[in-house]
C-alpha cells in the first residue's frame, strides 16, 4: 500500500479547497504558509523553505512556529554561509544574525545541496535533496525521500502573474522584492506577499520547466496526481477532483 501525502501549495486555488480535509494526511507547505495555520485548522507535518531571500524575511516567524509545534518538522535551506552578502535591512525586523535558526531544535532540519537526478536521503536534522528553485517541486522530493510513494498536490496553479498590475505595490532592491500593501494576487491570501514582506520573486517560465522536467525523471514507484483544478502542471500530471481523491485515498 503506498503511503500518501499531500503537497499544499500557496496558490489562489487553495481557497477553493476544504482545507480542514488535509487535517488527517501528511502534508508539506512552504514560506509563509503559518499565517493560515489558524484558519486551516492544523499545522501540517512538514514545512520547507528553500529561498534566501524569503528566509532572511521570516526567519524568526519560523523560529516562533516551530517551537509551538515540536511535532512538525521544519526543513530549512542551509544558506546562511551568504548571509554576510546581505545588508541588516533585509532581515526580519532588520536585525541581522549569521546564525538564523538555532539547529540544535530537534525539529529543524538542514537543508544540503545533493547532486542527484531524483530524491535523497533525511539523516538525523540534514535532509539531502536535489535542490532547484521551487519550493512545490521540493516538496515532491522531500516526500519521496521520506518515504511515500502517492503525492497530490493542492494550489499549485504555476501561472503567476508579472505585470504592471500584480507588481504595484512592489519595489525591487537588488535580487530582493519588497511588498507595500496587502495586494498579492499570486497567492491564496493578499497578506501572503504583504505590506513590508520581502521576497524573492517565482520565475514562472523556470518552475514549468523544474515540473516538466521531473515527470521525466519519475521514479516508477512513484505516483504524482494534481488536484489544482486548471493548473498549468496539469499537462503533465494526471488531474484528480480533489474530493474524488480523498473519497478514493
Amino acid at each position: 500500500m503506498r503511503k500518501t501525502a499531500f503537497v499544499i501549495g500557496t496558490g489562489p486555488s487553495l481557497n477553493d479547497i476544504d482545507m480542514g480535509k488535509l487535517k488527517n494526511y501528511d502534508c508539506v507547505t512552504f514560506n509563509r504558509a503559518y499565517i493560515a495555520f489558524d484558519d486551516w485548522g492544523f499545522v501540517p507535518k512538514y514545512y520547507l523553505a528553500i529561498d534566501g531571500n524569503d528566509i532572511r524575511s521570516v526567519y524568526k516567524d519560523i523560529n516562533k512556529v516551530a517551537f509551538k509545534n515540536p511535532l512538525s518538522k521544519f526543513f530549512i535551506l542551509d544558506d546562511e554561509r551568504y548571509n554576510e552578502m546581505h545588508p541588516p535591512d533585509a532581515f526580519q525586523n532588520k536585525d541581522k544574525k549569521i546564525s538564523l535558526f538555532d539547529w540544535e531544535r530537534k525539529n529543524l532540519y538542514r537543508i544540503h545541496q545533493k547532486n542527484s537526478t531524483f530524491g535523497g536521503n533525511v539523516s538525523n536534522n540534514d535532509a539531502y535533496l536535489p535542490v532547484v528553485p521551487n519550493a512545490g517541486w521540493m516538496g515532491v522530493e522531500l516526500l519521496y525521500s521520506l518515504g511515500y510513494k502517492r503525492v497530490a498536490f493542492v494550489g499549485c496553479d504555476s501561472r503567476y502573474e508579472d505585470n504592471p498590475e500584480s507588481n504595484k505595490d512592489i519595489t525591487k532592491t537588488g535580487r530582493e522584492y519588497i511588498s507595500h500593501a496587502d495586494t498579492d494576487v499570486n497567492h491564496f491570501r493578499p497578506d501572503y506577499f504583504g505590506k513590508e514582506v520581502h521576497f524573492g520573486k517565482p520565475n514562472a517560465s523556470e518552475i514549468l520547466r523544474i515540473w516538466k522536467n521531473g515527470s521525466e525523471t519519475l521514479p516508477s514507484d512513484l505516483e504524482i496526481i494534481s488536484c489544482t483544478k486548471n493548473s498549468a502542471l496539469n499537462l503533465w500530471y494526471k488531474y484528480m477532483d480533489f474530493e474524488e481523491f480523498i473519497k478514493k485515498y
